[in-house]
């Protein structure tokens, strides 16, 4: 087929269960259209023929920049078909598969361009009833666009409206319209719902191998929503659009592009911080282990700094009795100048490990006895980097920072005098290494404990912040599951403390909630299928004819 009365058909660029769309150039106006033609199949038929020149009637009352436009509608030969705007973009089923990841900002701009048409389509009382990603258009520009209003209802009542027939893909039906319930916005709201997570999670919320199944599940089971890490926000709106109950969806499509706009500011902000991704449990044992360890470790420091400091003043007061005992063993040696007796004197006190030399000198600073017999007769000249710590009892204690091994020594020097008068002086030095090992001891033993006592109560505050978590968890939960509807949700109680008595609320909550629902909502229990006759086509659409009345 070439040309369709005055219009050139140039190619078919869509075809679906009734109808194909070919781009066409009208060359009395001098520009490109789509037309869409019913199936020759189909032209004899009734029923197709209502739906397919329905979308006229509906259409027509719609202008709308997220809307294809129809211009005009005629019939060559029989064949009857519909003039509407070219648009040049790819349906969403198509351009999805395209997509390796979508992100959530792409995400919510197509939602929030499809329930911008949505919701111009009821402000004129129409309502869509097959929003599927195959009649949504999206531009290269990123434009959404939403056509095919062939089964779309209208408020005004119609012939097409009292059949007993419902049409449209049941993947994206709502729960009351394949009961057979008469539709309203809110069943456009749960479609769109479809397709939002659809686009969200990748995959359709229900899918079974059988449309009875699918039916099944899509009146009775609970949307899974725990595949994807998107935000709860994003969770919320569309666990809400695909309630089962109407009531507990959105009231109106306005109502949903307020909230759309919101996701989108919230999603346009800067990604939370590495802090803000941290569980409570984590984030509050965190912060129990950083305060302890901080107050711990300032407290061995403290501790520590008090016993260095204890112990080089015992180390003091022993330099200074060791260097009073060697004064009074040597002083008559080397006022009377026996040598002999002053290096056996000096020998005998070298025999203690913690002395690491030890000089007798006379006035004039010449070594008369030493631990180190290379020494003797030469003139004693003291270190060059000693630092003076104290002075006290007639002894001067002065502090090496370190000798060939890398140990500590304390230099003690002190006068040797006789009837006023300086005869000589003792010089020692002291190793350090006895009261290094004890501070090293003590330290190591200090902060094992500090560990140990850190790791215990870090574990005991995990443990109590992800028991509370989860029972906070499951109160959540609970919560959740009530605000999907599942009013006979319960928890068990089997404590009698604050978490006890706030799932006990909890439980007193629902039962007033499912007394409050039964009472108000005669349809509260759940409702039966009719019996139905269905038919499936080729693009996945049913039309299910009742066979006994729906209430």
């Amino acid at each position: 087929m070439n040309q369709l009365g005055r219009y050139e058909l140039k190619e078919m660029i869509g075809e679906g269960a009734m109808s194909q769309v070919y781009k066409a150039y009208d060359p009395v106006l001098q520009r490109t259209l789509a037309i869409k033609v019913l199936k020759p199949e189909f032209s004899e038929d009734k029923e197709r023929l209502s739906f397919f020149l329905n979308e006229v009637h509906v259409s027509g009352k719609l202008n709308h920049h997220n809307i294809v436009q129809i211009f005009d509608v005629g019939s060559v030969e029989e064949v009857p078909f519909i003039v509407m705007e070219f648009v040049d973009c790819q349906s969403l089923d198509d351009w999805m598969k395209e997509q390796t990841e979508i992100s959530l900002d792409k995400v919510t701009d197509i939602m929030a361009q499809l329930t911008a048409a949505i919701e111009y389509a009821h402000s004129k009382g129409i309502i869509h009833r097959d929003i599927k990603p195959s009649n949504i258009l999206i531009e290269s520009n990123g434009r959404v666009r939403l056509t095919d209003f062939g089964v779309a209802y209208l408020h005004e009542q119609t012939e097409l409206d009292q059949t007993q027939t419902i049409v449209g893909t049941p993947f994206y039906m709502s729960p009351e319209q394949l009961a057979g319930g008469v539709p309203d916005s809110r069943s456009d709201l749960y479609s769109i719902g479809v397709v939002f997570y659809q686009l969200v999670f990748g995959t359709l919320p229900f899918e079974a191998s059988s449309i009875r199944n699918l039916v099944d599940l899509i009146q009775k089971s609970e949307v899974d929503l725990t595949a994807s890490k998107c935000p709860h926000a994003i969770k919320k709106v569309i666990r809400r659009l695909l309630h089962k109950k109407p009531t507990f969806r959105y009231n109106s499509a306005s109502e949903l592009v307020k909230q759309l706009n919101a996701l989108s500011v919230e999603l346009s902000t800067k990604d939370p911080k590495w802090s803000e991704k941290i569980t409570s449990t984590w984030r509050y044992t965190a912060i129990v282990a950083t305060a302890l360890s901080t107050l711990l470790v300032a407290l061995l420091a403290f501790t520590l700094n008090d016993l260095s400091a204890s112990l080089s003043e015992v180390l003091g007061s022993y330099g200074r009795m060791l260097v009073q005992q060697t004064k009074d063993q040597v002083d008559e040696p080397l006022l009377l100048g026996d040598d002999l007796a002053l290096s056996i004197t000096v020998e005998r006190l070298s025999k203690n490990d913690e002395i690491e030399y030890l000089y007798v000198t006379d006035h004039e600073g010449l070594i008369k006895a030493s631990k180190r017999p290379d020494m003797m007769g030469q003139t004693y000249r003291p270190p060059l980097d000693l630092v003076r710590l104290e002075q006290a009892q007639n002894v001067n204690i002065f502090q090496l920072k370190r000798d060939e091994f890398g140990n500590r020594i304390y230099h003690l020097t002190s006068p040797i005098v006789f009837n006023g008068k300086e005869i000589g002086a003792v010089v020692m030095g002291l190793s350090a290494n006895s009261v290094a090992d004890v501070w090293t001891r003590t330290a190591w033993s200090l902060g094992l404990f500090i560990l140990i006592a850190c790791v215990m109560i870090t574990a005991i505050v995990y443990y109590l912040c992800r028991f509370f978590t989860r029972q906070f968890g499951q109160l959540g939960q609970a919560l959740q599951s009530l605000y999907v509807g599942n009013y006979y949700t319960r928890l068990h109680v089997d404590r009698i403390d604050e978490i006890g008595y706030a799932k006990r609320q909890f439980n007193e909550l629902a039962e007033q909630m499912e007394t409050f629902i039964r009472e108000s909502d005669p349809d509260f229990e759940e409702e039966e299928l009719p019996e139905t006759e269905i038919e499936e086509s080729e693009d996945r659409t049913v039309v299910i004819r009742k066979t006994e009345d729906v209430k």
